[in-house]
This record gives C-alpha cells, structure tokens and sequence, in this order.
C-alpha cells in the first residue's frame, strides 16, 4: 500500500459527513419505545401541564402502562418498591414545580436501598429556563441529593444518548436517574436509534477462585461462625442453608431477608437491632467469625468488635461500610456461594460445642415470642396482630410493611416463609410505604397476595392512594395498627422523661374512608374480630382495609 500522503491526512475522516438517522420518533414517542425496548411495563404518575404531550401518547399505546396516581410521593414510593421487588429498573413521571419536588421523598427511599428508578419530569419551556416563569425550578440541583445522574434535555437529538445513560447506570449503579424534559421539546423529532437492553448489562461478575478459597480457608477455621444475610442472597438461598448447616453456623437476617432462611430451622437466630432478636445479638458477640452475605445494614449498637467480618457483595462501594472488615470479595452472589457450601473441608471442624449453644439460644428465643405472640386483651397487643398474620397469609405473599412502632413488633414475631416477599422502606425509613408498595406489588404479580402493614400515623401520609387501588379493582388488604399514637416516639420519649406533646394522634374512621374510596373497610378490636375480618379481606375481591384497635404496648429495648 503507498504511504498516505499530506492531501490524505487532510481528508475528513471515514464516516465524519454521515449524520445520525432521523427514527421519526418525536422526543415524547421515542420516550415510550426506549422504554419499551427495556421491558418497561408501566409508568407511575401524576397530570401536570408539562408532561401532557408525554401522556397523549401513553395513551396511545398499550405496551406500556399508565398508572395514574394521587400523589407524585406515592407515584415515586410505587416505582422504588416494583424497583426492589423486580430488581428491573421502574418509571415515575411528574411535572415541572411543585410536582417534581412531591417525587423527592419516594426517590429518596429508592436511593437509600439502591433500586434502579427513572424518574421523568416535565420542565418549562426552553426558552424560560433560568426565568422567573411559574413552576420554574431547577430541577437538576434539586434531585442532586438523590439521583445518581440528573440531566435536562436542551436538544431533541441528545435525547437517544441520555436515555441510555439513564437506563444503564441505574440499572448497574443501583440509582435513582432523572431527566428534565421542557414541554416545548415533546413534538421536536429525534435523530438516533432506539437501544435495546444488552445482554451483557446483567452478566454476573464472577470472584476469582483464590479469593473463594481464601474465604473457604476462614470458614474451615472458624469455631464460632455465623451468616448475617440480606436479600442480596436471594438467588442462592438454597446454597446459604446448605452452608449453615455444614458449618453449624447461627444464622442472622435483615428484614427483608426473612424469607430466605428457614424461620424455623434450629439456627435461625431472627433478626438484628432493637426489630431483631436477643438471641441474634448474644450469638454475634459470641463469634469468632461473621460472614455478611448481600447485606449492608447494621445499626451501631449492635456491631460486635471482637469477631472477625467477611463481607461479600456485588457493591464494592458497600463493603466495610459501618463496621470493620477483615476482608472483603466482590463478585455475583450466586456463584460465590454454591461454591463455598460446595467446599468439602468445611465440616471437618468440631463446632458441636457451637451448634448445642446456636440451637439453645435460638430456641429459648422462639419461646419467648411464642409467648408473646399468645397475647390478648382489648385494644388487641400488636405481638398478636403480627402472629395473626403470618398464620393466614399465603406461602407466596407479598407483605409491604410501613415504617413506625409496628415494623419492630413485625420482626420481632412474624414468621416467614420461603415463597414470600417482604418490602420496606429500608434506609430511609419513609412513612407511608406500604400502600405504594402494595399497589406496584400487585401490578408487578397480580397472581400473589399482597397485604399491607401499616400505623394510623404512617398510613395518613398516602391514603389516598387507596382510592387508586380501588379504581385499578386491585384486592390488596391494608392493615391499620391504630394505637392513637406515634408510638415509636412516644415510647422514646416516655423512656428519656420527655414532655410527650405532638405524640397522640386523633384518627378519621379508617373503614369509612376506605368504602368511600370504592373498596371494604373492617373494624376490629378483639383477636376474634380481627381473625375473622383478615378471612374476609384476603377472600375479597377489591382492596380491603382493616382498622385493628391495637394496644400501646412498647418493644422491648425502646430508647430515645
């Protein structure tokens, strides 16, 4: 080949005349088949003035659907727990102003528990960006405190390449994205392609073996081992049992892992912190070695400082964060832990001075929430609402549990089982959770039972997406632990002597609220009374809800 001469290095470079080709779409159609092209199934939302071009062609289409929402908090709260439910990524839209600030707190709660949610928000006009101009915010540093990334559209053709971006760092990251579009930029056509979702976004990042090998070598050696999992073990929960049971190993679980782990196997030591057990607690002061296995949770009171930590995750950045560590691996929990209950040197070890130990502990534990959950008397003791529940509902059910007095009474007594799901608003501790999420729950697997927990001073925050359950005709049940208090804090403040002002609640008629929205309201003081309108409102056909009179009764270890 002849050398390339100066008139050759002058020429414009292969390709550099081509122009991207136009897709015909414009930004509000190319939205919906970008999102189409990532499975996405529905969009949570509220109408506003800036994103009525985007809705006039939902409306359009069937591939994806539209869920339109009360409020833009619950609107985001649904997307956050379809995200953690599904793992995929979920979508909620709002508009510009006061409707892109009502979406903070749900995206919040989607950040803190790293669940992959786009966020879409309609903005001003292009040309009044920066202006005075009504609803004008900037949107950007508003959603900087939660979103990963946060762009605004400014040209039609930058659409293909920030959707992208959106999708495939929330979806790796574990991250809220959101993108700001003007209104006037909806009907402008787009230069580019739709990308489709790529098979290599979701293969598992493998360990390399000695580092496997170098953590089997610690299991093998350890005498007093437990596993502290979280719902990061979900695809090798079977692998997990098979593990502790070669090493004797007590086993310690998140909230939301309950399910993964036999609630009633003899080395099921229940939960962690003032929610979780006393045995959990004795346990992990007492070993030499803990393993923590797709959890990243782990309140300050409870860290042990004598026992060495292994911390094993597909979130670097999560590893060794709020305790020490020992040593840490990065990798696909699915393949890391069948290959360490798979080590044939585990068992060699005599722990049966540990497992003796284990199983007395835990089981003197499950006496004493038997016991409690044995409780009666009217208004109805919470342990025993929470008991109630775990007996009747279905083996596959989804249970969405708000935040308050009742998410630690649900820890401490409701006993999981392996087909269930459990939500929470994890890290953020959001109250009004569990309507939402019971809501994007039951459109995410409408073949599940789906019940929802929650306290009269949590469940006000989002009531009024009831009225969304009723006109979807979704059969969720919510139940209303109504004690007339903030009870967490009121029994924070009765523990410091604190004046208790702000802490009593004056309740509506919960029942009545719900039948005036379209569904079946229940009330219930008695254990009887509450057994029997739970039988009716699993068995029914529209949303249910259930205002159980409950008694005051503070958790144990309650402090300020």
């Amino acid at each position: 080949m002849a050398p390339s001469t100066l008139a050759d290095a002058a020429a414009p470079p292969v390709l550099a005349e081509e122009t991207k080709p136009a897709a015909g779409l414009s930004v509000s159609q190319f939205i919906l088949e970008q999102l189409k092209a990532w499975k996405i199934e529905r969009i949570y939302g509220v109408i506003g003035d800036a994103n009525l071009s985007l809705l006039d062609e939902l409306g359009k289409q069937n591939a994806i659907r539209y869920v339109a929402c009360r409020h833009e908090g619950g609107a985001a709260l649904m997307a956050s727990a379809e995200a953690k439910l599904t793992g995929r990524t979920a979508v909620c839209l709002a508009t510009s102003g006061p409707g892109a600030t009502n979406t903070l707190n749900g995206l919040a709660d989607a950040s803190m528990d790293r669940a992959p949610v786009l966020a879409l928000s309609g903005q001003v006009e292009t040309a009044k960006i920066g202006t005075r101009a009504k609803q004008y915010v900037d949107q950007q540093k508003l959603h900087a405190a939660v979103a990963g990334k946060s762009e605004l559209v400014t040209h039609a053709d930058a659409l293909p390449e920030l959707m992208e971006q959106m999708l495939v760092h929330g979806l790796l990251q574990g991250q809220v994205t959101h993108l700001s579009i003007p209104k006037d930029l909806y009907p402008a056509k787009v230069k580019g392609g739709i990308k489709p979702y790529s098979a290599h976004l979701h293969q598992p990042l493998a360990a390399p073996d000695n580092e496997i090998a170098e953590v089997a070598a610690l299991l093998a050696s350890a005498e007093r081992p437990v596993l502290f999992i979280g719902r990061g073990v979900k695809q090798a929960a079977e692998h997990v049992l098979q593990l502790a049971e070669k090493l004797s190993a007590a086993v310690v679980t998140t909230l939301p892992a309950r399910p993964l782990f036999p609630n009633d196997h003899e080395c099921y030591a229940g939960g962690l912190g003032q929610a979780g057990s006393e045995a959990s607690s004795v346990l992990l002061a007492e070993s030499d070695l803990i393993v923590m296995l797709g959890a990243t949770w782990w309140p300050d009171d409870y860290v042990p400082t004598q026992a060495r930590i292994v911390q094993i995750d597909w979130n670097r950045e999560a590893i060794g964060l709020g305790h020490p560590l020992h040593k840490g691996v990065v990798g696909d929990l699915g393949q890391i832990v069948p290959k360490l209950a798979a080590a044939g040197h585990l068992p060699a070890k005599d722990r049966s001075a540990w497992r003796a130990r284990v199983r007395d502990a835990c089981a003197g534990w499950k006496r004493q929430i038997e016991a409690e959950a044995r409780a009666d008397g009217t208004p109805i003791p919470p342990q025993r609402v929470m008991k109630t529940i775990a007996d009747h509902v279905s083996d596959q059910a989804i249970i969405t549990v708000d935040t308050g007095d009742h998410t630690l009474w649900f820890n401490r007594i409701f006993q999981a089982k392996a087909g269930q799901d459990i939500l929470v608003s994890g890290r953020w501790r959001t109250l009004g959770f569990a309507l939402p999420a019971a809501i994007a729950a039951k459109l995410s697997y409408p073949d599940r039972q789906v019940i929802a927990i929650a306290g009269d001073g949590g469940v006000v925050q989002t009531l009024m997406e009831f009225q969304t359950a009723a006109e979807l005709q979704l059969p969720i049940v919510l139940v209303v632990l109504n004690n007339r208090a903030y009870a967490m804090e009121q029994d924070r403040m009765n523990a410091a002597g604190l004046n208790l002002t702000g802490s009593a609640i004056q309740n509506p008629d919960f029942a009545a609220i719900a039948e005036a929205c379209g569904g079946s309201g229940y009330r219930a003081s008695s254990p009887a009374e509450f057994e029997q309108s739970l039988r009716r409102a699993l068995s029914g056909s529209k949303p249910a809800l259930i205002d159980v009179r409950t008694a005051a009764t503070p958790v144990p270890h309650a402090k300020i």
